[in-house]
């Protein structure tokens, strides 16, 4: 038996025995076999008593993407799936990475805050704007007294750059008199980091409910698609073994198999862009 491994759920529920990894990879546009392998990791995928030696799948990942900043500082954007929640993505937002990932289901709408100004008129109540699906909603109260939630349109994605990066998402407030521009936070915030006397955590957290790209836009979709285009890249390595099965116990020696992996698919990708004129 595998003493490392274990049995762990994929994306569709699917049950698989095994040991879990993570690689991190970048590629040319329109090409084949460009794709170059940055980064390895085994990574824990049972109970942390069992497998204390090994990080969890979101703070590997983080560790990596922080280490390949040092060596690629023009790094800008970074995909992954959903193994990585608002608590993972805020460090490399921070960093100042356009981080996106799918939204997770069954998040419920949380408020922001409440708009208004002397140009709503003296009627109006303002506007209530929540965080819902990964951007910012305007929440309404239909006659029937059912609440009903409006996605409203990202003008802009603004980069602030400090001690830490800061990033604003400008969006435009539709109103019966005017239209209201507003610039809403989609990195995390000292106030949210504050812990809420009640119930001792938190008390927002903004990176989990609102990104820095929504995901259900076309510039969200396009993204998806980068995340996606990496599985081939897990595709090729299972077939490359019959059976789909790396042919050795133990995670730090199939990981040695999967650097070894990782070195052909490099080297193959190099000697074609030397080759290319």
């Amino acid at each position: 038996m595998d003493p490392d491994a274990s049995t762990t759920t994929e994306g569709g529920g699917r049950k698989v025995y095994g040991n879990k990894f993570l690689s991190v990879a970048v590629r040319t546009a329109n090409s084949p076999h460009r794709r170059i392998i940055l980064a390895l990791e085994s990574v824990r995928h049972k109970a942390r008593a069992k497998d204390p030696h090994r990080d969890d799948e979101g703070k590997a990942t983080v560790r990596l993407v922080k280490h390949i900043m040092s060596k690629a500082p023009g790094l800008r954007a970074f995909t992954y799936d959903t193994a990585l929640r608002g608590v993972h993505r805020a460090p490399l937002i921070a960093e100042g990475l356009v981080v996106f990932t799918p939204q997770h289901n069954g998040l419920e709408p949380q408020p922001l805050q409440k708009y208004k100004d002397g140009s709503c008129g003296h009627d109006s109540r303002g506007h209530d704007l929540y965080a819902a699906a990964g951007r910012v909603f305007e929440r309404h109260i239909t006659v029937n007294g059912e609440t009903h939630y409006t996605p409203l349109p990202v003008l802009e994605l603004e980069c602030r750059k400090g001690n830490t990066t800061r990033f604003y998402q400008r969006i435009e407030i539709p109103c019966a008199n005017t239209k209201h521009s507003l610039r809403i936070r989609v990195d995390e915030t000292k106030e949210d980091r504050e812990k809420d006397p009640s119930t001792r955590r938190a008390r927002f957290n903004r990176t989990e409910h609102l990104r820095q790209i929504a995901p259900d836009t076309p510039a969200g979709r396009r993204l998806k698609g980068f995340r996606q285009d990496s599985e081939s890249q897990h595709s090729r390595f299972d077939q490359a073994y019959p059976h789909k099965r790396v042919p050795v116990y133990g995670a730090d020696a199939a990981l040695l198999i999967y650097i070894g992996y990782a070195w052909v698919n490099n080297s193959t990708a190099r000697a074609l862009r030397q080759s290319s004129p």
